[in-house]
């Protein structure tokens, strides 16, 4: 990834919000194709660009953003996927292959993740599968934040930050996973 996205990046995310909003769909077509590369290269970088989402409403961005939203979702999902893959912990929570999607109630976010047992990986990206065991639907920002690590699953669920639809033993076991993304997810 080159120093001049890099540079860009760093400058956008100690922006304000509007000005953030503003940066974020050209800096995402930018990264577009490279998630992986500024993952593994650029940790911190992507961790900052991560913890600023948290200060935007989602809903608000993907009103207005809404294939820029996307792109943060793909490049969101490479980042889990990175830290499935390198964490030994979250592997060996991965205990069932579950499938589920995820849909904003107030905006049309929509996304998906798909949990494999055998190869012990965590993916998802935009848009929704047609086979899901189960759906979490909620507000936009809730659901962001149960992928970075804002809102413990098992708390939210309870707290009725958000509702699942489906096997309650496969929410169980995909709450288990997403509690250990979220205790690893880099600050």
């Amino acid at each position: 990834m080159s120093d001049d996205i890099i540079q860009r990046i760093e400058e956008s995310v100690n922006k304000d919000e509007e000005q953030l909003k503003a940066d974020l769909p050209g800096l995402l077509d930018d990264i577009e194709g490279k998630e992986q590369e500024l993952i593994e290269e650029n940790p911190d970088t992507f961790a900052e660009v991560i913890g600023r989402m948290s200060d935007i409403d989602i809903a608000d961005f993907y009103a207005d953003e809404p294939e820029a939203a996307d792109q943060f979702q793909d490049l969101l999902w490479a980042g889990v996927n990175s830290l499935v893959e390198n964490n030994p912990e979250i592997q060996d929570a991965i205990g069932a292959n579950i499938t589920a999607n995820f849909e904003a109630n107030d905006c049309a976010m929509e996304g998906h993740l798909d949990v494999n047992a055998d190869d012990q990986t965590v993916e998802g990206g935009a848009g929704q599968v047609s086979d899901a065991d189960l759906t979490l639907s909620g507000p936009a920002g809730v659901l962001t934040s149960l992928i970075t690590g804002g809102t413990d699953p098992v708390q939210g669920f309870m707290q009725q930050e958000y509702e699942l639809d489906g096997s309650v033993q496969k929410g169980t076991q995909l709450a288990s996973v997403m509690g250990e993304i979220t205790d690893n997810v880099p600050n």
